[in-house]
């Protein structure tokens, strides 16, 4: 009985209120971890893009399995995937406009 007593004072968390100090390193740790969090994300994404142009490109090859609307819709995809699009605030625009 009194083991039982004692295990449920061990295993209950104490409330105490962290200090600045600790607070900054939670914070600067949690700031880390989203940051690696967010590249995993992005890298995903990518890899997850690339996987779709090769199903893209496949559809393309063996248009004649597939309705012409779906392979028209997909030509259109790779085109807009892989266009690179222009910005007005590039430095080449920049030279040529002084």
């Amino acid at each position: 009985m009194k083991k039982e007593v004692e295990m449920k004072k061990a295993s209950e968390p104490k409330n105490e209120k962290l200090t600045y100090e600790q607070l900054e390193n939670v914070c600067h740790q949690l700031s880390e971890q989203s940051r690696n969090l967010y590249q995993k994300l992005q890298e995903a994404d990518l890899t997850n893009m690339f996987k779709r142009l090769d199903y893209l490109f496949a559809v393309v090859e063996n248009r004649e399995a597939f309705p012409n609307d779906f392979t028209d819709k997909c030509i259109k995809e790779i085109i807009s995937g892989m266009t690179v699009s222009e910005n007005s605030d590039s430095p080449e625009e920049s030279k040529t406009d002084k």
